[in-house]
Formats: structure tokens, sequence, C-alpha cells
């Protein structure tokens, strides 16, 4: 019995692990986060800051990588001058108009939230 309640047990953190244990699909809260952008993937996927609060967004895998709202009203182009951020790069944006934004990566999403792509919230709920 103690066998198979162990097997179930490393099973179960197998699964998580291979499931997303490595940050997708998670979130963050904060006054300054940053976010990575790995190959076809955020680093978290639900960002919430307050008003003024500020996402640095940050290149992190082999392929370009962006973040932009779904109806255009921000995108890290406007603060870092090019749609391709490559890993390294970085981009900080500041939030001052409360809300809740889709976001998404222009080579690996879209704007309707599917693939690569993510909602921040402004100013709570």
């Amino acid at each position: 019995m103690k066998v198979r309640t162990l097997t179930l047990a490393l099973a179960s953190v197998a699964l998580f692990v291979a499931c997303g244990g490595s940050g997708r699909g998670e979130s963050i809260e904060g006054n300054d986060v940053v976010v990575e952008m790995y190959d076809n993937r955020y680093q978290y996927t639900e960002i919430q800051v307050p008003v003024g609060g500020s996402v640095t967004w940050v290149g992190a895998g082999r392929n370009p990588h962006n973040a932009v709202e779904a109806d255009a009203k921000w995108a890290t182009e406007d603060v870092f001058g090019s749609l391709e951020l490559r890993e390294g790069d970085e981009a900080k944006l500041r939030y001052e108009d409360p809300g809740r934004y889709v976001f998404f990566c222009t080579f690996h999403g879209n704007a309707e939230g599917d693939g690569m792509a993510g909602l921040l919230v402004v100013g709570g709920g």
C-alpha cells in the first residue's frame, strides 16, 4: 500500500512539472513587474499592476517576441522602437489607465487571446 501511494505521489509530481510547473499560466502582482517572453509563451499569463505601475517585457527565447494590447492601445514597440524583442531586449511600459487588457505576441498569438497571450489588469478588478 505504501509503495502504491508513493508511486501515485511521484506520478502526480511528474505530471505537474510536465504540464506547467515552469511558470506557464501563472500570475504575478506588483507595482513594477518583470515578464520574460520565452519561446512561444509568456512567463506569466495574468499580470496585475496598480494604476501607474509598470511591466518590463524581456526577450528570453531564441525567437523574437513582443506584447501588443488586443485593441492596439499599447505595445512594446511604443518604447522599444521595433516589434521584435530578441533575447536580452527589454521594453518597460507604465500603465496609467485602469482596465483589463488582453495582450498577445504578434508572432505566436492573436488578439482573441489564442496562442501566446495573456491578461493585464491595471488598478484591480
